[in-house]
């Protein structure tokens, strides 16, 4: 007797070009997922952009060109059900419903809503609450992105583990209010890396241009990586640490990044050269940002290469993201309809 297939959904907001925190942060993680035996299902969460892209020609556009360089990094289509939320109207009608269960108290604990807010109060000259609905409710819509497909488990890093938790939160109310209805899924652990900026600072981030391209030239990536800020005086070492050799030493900011990428990047032995250059202080920052920079465009090559394809085009991407819409929406539609009957309004007429 055979059992169903787990359910693995995800969601990729529209940012455009894509970097190395983006790859090493959540994308390797889902190409090791979509080699399991379950069905994968990756949104492009156009929706919840419009919190903050304003520009009705950035949007589309930008998740054309990220879908390309995910498709040039080896997330297949085929082997992963890739859609647009904007293609799937029904999660917006489950996101209504949803919203009929939830409190605004419930809403308002949410510590994106809540930082913003925060920063926002701080202003004197601010009048009322200027934030959108849209923002508030951001994690009602999470909840029907992710239950509508029925998901068992969610990949979440730690800033997403909290709107999860609410949309399984959400999920157990209407259950306990209307009868089991919705599937309620799991949290799936992502061991995310999170990359320091080229700057030194904490986070690498497209809003900070601190970022490493996936689709940088060699010129542009040698010049991003001459500009990382190094220092000659390199931090006394811990002599009495039982860290293994690979596990980087403590390093000023800048360093740090040109170490990480080289450890992610470079054979072992040449990494453990440079290391045992920094433990020595020699001068060598010269030569290593070079040795990085090659790395990294040989380690783009085949990505731009890929992403210039001409069978990878926009016209590629627009089929595939049509067709894989028709593949999610019956399992969509399916739940809409069982939570419009749970809750008494029946079944649409429309669709009948």
């Amino acid at each position: 007797m055979s059992t169903a297939k787990e359910v693995i959904l995800s969601g990729i907001r529209p940012t455009g070009r894509l970097h190395y925190g983006n790859y090493f942060g959540a994308l390797t993680h889902f190409l090791r997922l979509q080699e399991r035996d379950a069905n994968c299902y990756y949104f492009v969460a156009d929706y919840h952009a419009l919190t903050t892209i304003t520009d009705r020609r950035e949007i589309y556009q930008a998740t054309l060109e990220m879908l390309r360089t995910y498709v040039a990094c080896g997330l297949d289509p085929h082997k992963s059900v890739i859609y647009r939320q904007s293609d799937l109207p029904c999660t917006a009608e489950l996101a209504l419903l949803l919203g009929m269960v939830t409190n605004i108290g419930h809403l308002e604990r949410g510590t994106t809503y809540k930082d913003k807010l925060g920063r926002l109060q701080d202003d004197p000259k601010m009048e009322g609450n200027p934030l959108s609905y849209g923002l508030l409710g951001y994690p009602v819509l999470m909840a029907a992105d992710i239950l509508i497909v029925k998901a068992d488990l969610v990949p979440v890093g730690d800033d997403q583990r909290q709107h999860l938790e609410m949309a399984c939160d959400i999920a157990a109310k209407f259950n306990h209010r209307f009868g089991e209805t919705l599937h309620i899924p799991k949290a799936l652990g992502r061991d995310a890396l999170r990359l320091p900026g080229l700057d030194g600072s904490a986070k690498m981030g497209k809003s900070d241009n601190n970022t490493l391209d996936l689709l940088d030239d060699p010129a542009t990536v040698l010049r991003k990586i001459k500009a990382v800020p190094t220092t000659t005086d390199p931090l006394p070492l811990d002599t009495e640490s039982n860290e293994p050799e690979m596990v980087l030493p403590k390093m000023p900011p800048g360093v740090a990044v040109l170490y990480r990428l080289l450890s992610l990047l470079a054979p072992e032995d040449a990494y453990l050269d440079f290391l045992e250059q920094y433990r020595q202080g020699g001068k060598f920052y010269g030569n290593l940002k070079k040795e990085v920079a090659r790395y990294v465009s040989e380690f783009n090559a085949p990505i731009i290469e890929s992403y210039n394809d001409p069978a990878h085009d926009d016209a590629f991407i627009e089929e595939f993201l049509r067709e894989n819409a028709k593949r999610v929406a019956p399992v969509a539609l399916e739940t809409v309809e069982a939570c419009r009957e749970a809750m008494g309004i029946g079944r649409s007429l429309y669709r009948a």
